[in-house]
């Protein structure tokens, strides 16, 4: 497995995951520090982060497993009940929001789409990744290059039994056995993992999935298991440099 800890850099108000820089593509990630993404306007977070020039375009996200493809027509730059945002428009920054859901970013090489999902566990058990990938539409999926944000650590993530028996009544015995933990009766579910044996039962190659350590919980973010109804939302701001 490839952990890309060493390529995550760390401010004051975010970490800049720097995998996908090859690609110009820039993936910033905002800390409990800068705020509440949501009570920022959309051009206050552009002026923050100094993507003035860029078209922000995010989402009212539901945990549902639509996703949009943004094409050279921004007329849109806000959609309703949308959990993964698409583009090759390079004048586009992708802003989407968590607060210990799964961030996953994608990049296809071939299309030169990028774009971000927010894969909390239903998004997750409805496969919002895999509904990413179809509307990208490769070629081949060899071109697909997937990148893990900061979620939730597996060992912060208690789950009920109703929610173990869902995902085994959905998904491989194999993939369940190995992202699903038992302790005292208690089940734990890693998020990140659970991603990761999909994407590679799917298709994609393992050299082009990239993983981190990291864990909303335990840091610097915002973490609604943590902090409950007080809990902010982080944000994830993904552009390509021209």
């Amino acid at each position: 497995m490839n952990y890309i800890d060493k390529d995550i850099k760390d401010f004051d108000d975010y970490i800049e995951f720097t995998t996908f820089n090859k690609f110009n593509v820039k993936i910033l990630f905002t800390k409990k520090h800068y705020g509440s993404v949501p009570e920022k306007s959309r051009e206050e977070v552009a002026e923050d982060f100094s993507l003035k020039n860029k078209i922000m375009v995010s989402s009212h996200q539901t945990h549902s497993d639509n996703v949009v493809l943004v094409g050279e027509n921004t007329d849109i730059t806000y959609f309703e009940n949308t959990d993964g945002i698409l583009t090759s428009n390079k004048n586009v920054a992708i802003l989407t929001k968590y607060a210990d859901c799964l961030p996953i970013f994608i990049y296809d090489e071939e299309s030169k789409i990028f774009g971000a999902v927010h894969s909390g566990w239903k998004g997750t058990y409805q496969e919002i990744v895999k509904r990413a990938i179809e509307k990208i539409n490769p070629k081949n999926l060899s071109t697909i290059n997937i990148l893990f944000g900061i979620g939730i650590s597996c060992e912060n993530y208690r789950v009920g039994a109703e929610f173990y028996e869902q995902f085994r009544n959905k998904f491989p015995k194999e993939i369940v056995e190995k992202t699903f933990s038992i302790k005292d009766d208690d089940f734990y579910f890693n998020n990140q993992l659970f991603n990761y044996y999909l994407l590679k039962e799917y298709g994609i190659k393992e050299d082009k999935i990239f993983l981190n350590n990291r864990c909303t919980f335990k840091e610097n973010f915002h973490s609604f298991r943590r902090d409950k109804e007080l809990s902010g939302r982080n944000g994830a701001i993904m552009f390509m440099e021209v």
